[in-house]
């Protein structure tokens, strides 16, 4: 049987999905493509915002359209009630029982069997209360790299109940995988030839916190995993504010496969949004956090998320985010109209921001981020930087430098996979051209 996979939303998300096909293909399924025929569809949800929650709904149309066996998974499943009906829709799995996927869509099948002469349509339900997980629970492990980046998912839940955000109800409290598991899995993937990780987590930033008799954090997971053999680069996935203490900045300093980017989970730079949002740091942290990295890292790139048109926003409060903005001098800001989603405190506080004012302030920031990304990209012309070739095409190579900046150059060796010293020459589209120097 043939099954294919339409992921939406994080990196967790998309690690999740991989296992998901691994564990397919494990029991004899076939994965295609998601724009082939195939007998099960799976789409792996995301419901942190509004859009996100009507693409999901969008592909299971097109998944049902296209026939076969419908599965929404993840979030978005989460929030469906035992007794909703959806007529798009199979089989509903949550967050905990995608480990279990194969055997609980084998089991609809096996029901449809049994009942294929009655007209029972109601979809096989699997959502247990993951409110109620207190562990990292997780048997099976990647084992062969997709391709030459990948991310390794080290923890799972949230307790920072931010007031917008509909995410520890979805995936539950903070949940710690054990560093043995972590590091079996990175010696795997780097075996089959994977040279960079990205550790990922819905809030990694809480790693080890909720570990009893355990001092262990997320900074000592990055020194672990820095010392497998063959690995070339770790990167981090979001990262809260709060762990990038001038301590911690100096021991991540002094991991040479560390990656100089830091995507920190920002928010807003106007100090009332953020007390409003429940996030327990100021804008001037945010500078100092950014300053001290700058002084213990060589052009380190700084990239965010940012919510505009938060319930009771100014004009003022937005003017001092955009403010902000231009202080950090941000290489990349992901921009994102505020969502209601239901179970939030937010959801139900006065002042909520016109769309159309939203729109317009979305757009000003989109607008004054490309001119910093611009401006990062043009600082690093004339400069020789390691690339991590992530494909090639006959002669034409792509990756990233360690700061995040994609870079093609042609080589008429077979360079996939490897470290590049690149000469960094002209920008075309927001990528860099460059040429080969040596090799590594």
């Amino acid at each position: 049987m043939k099954v294919a996979f339409y992921t939406l939303g994080c990196k967790v998300n998309q690690y999740e999905t991989d296992l998901m096909m691994k564990s397919f293909a494990d029991h004899g399924y076939d994965v295609v493509d998601f724009e082939e025929k195939a007998d099960i569809y799976v789409i792996n949800s995301c419901s942190v915002t509004n859009l996100s929650t009507r693409k999901t709904r969008q592909y299971l149309s097109r998944a049902k359209k296209q026939g076969g066996i419908v599965v929404l998974a993840g979030c978005y499943a989460q929030e469906i009630d035992k007794d909703e009906e959806l007529s798009n829709v199979d089989v509903i799995i949550g967050n905990q029982e995608k480990n279990n996927v194969v055997e609980t869509v084998e089991k609809f099948i096996e029901n449809k069997k049994d009942k294929e002469n009655n007209n029972n349509t109601k979809a096989l339900y699997k959502v247990s209360n993951i409110g109620e997980l207190k562990r990292y629970i997780q048997e099976d492990k990647l084992v062969i790299g997709r391709e030459v980046r990948e991310s390794i998912k080290i923890q799972d839940g949230c307790n920072n109940f931010c007031t917008y955000c509909i995410i520890p109800y979805v995936r539950g409290r903070i949940r710690s995988r054990s560093i043995d598991s972590i590091i079996s899995e990175v010696k795997s993937l780097v075996a089959s030839g994977v040279g960079e990780v990205v550790l990922v987590g819905i809030e990694i930033a809480s790693y080890g916190k909720e570990l009893e008799d355990s001092n262990i954090s997320l900074i000592d997971v990055i020194e672990e995993v820095s010392k497998v053999e063959g690995l070339k680069r770790i990167r981090l996935g979001s990262i809260e504010p709060r762990v990038l203490t001038d301590e911690n900045i100096e021991r991540l300093a002094s991991i040479p496969k560390l990656c100089p980017h830091f995507h920190i989970s920002v928010q807003s730079l106007d100090n009332s949004v953020l007390k409003r949002m429940n996030r327990h740091y100021t804008r001037e942290d945010i500078f100092h956090i950014v300053d001290k990295i700058r002084e213990n890292f060589v052009n380190p790139a700084f990239t965010c998320d940012i919510i505009v048109g938060f319930p009771g926003e100014t004009e003022e409060e937005f003017k001092n985010t955009l403010d902000g903005v231009n202080r950090v001098d941000f290489y990349e800001v992901h921009a994102f109209k505020y969502s209601k989603r239901k179970w939030t405190v937010a959801a139900k506080m006065p002042n909520q921001v016109d769309g159309n004012v939203a729109h317009d302030r979305s757009e000003r920031l989109i607008s004054l981020a490309n001119e910093h990304k611009l401006k990062f990209i043009a600082n690093m012309l004339g400069k020789e930087e390691d690339v991590l070739v992530e494909s090639q095409k006959g002669n034409i190579a792509q990756g990233y430098t360690s700061n995040y900046v994609m870079v093609k150059f042609e080589s008429e060796e077979n360079v996939f996979g490897k470290l590049v010293k690149v000469k960094l020459e002209k920008i075309e589209n927001d990528v860099i051209i460059g040429h080969v120097n040596n090799l590594k």
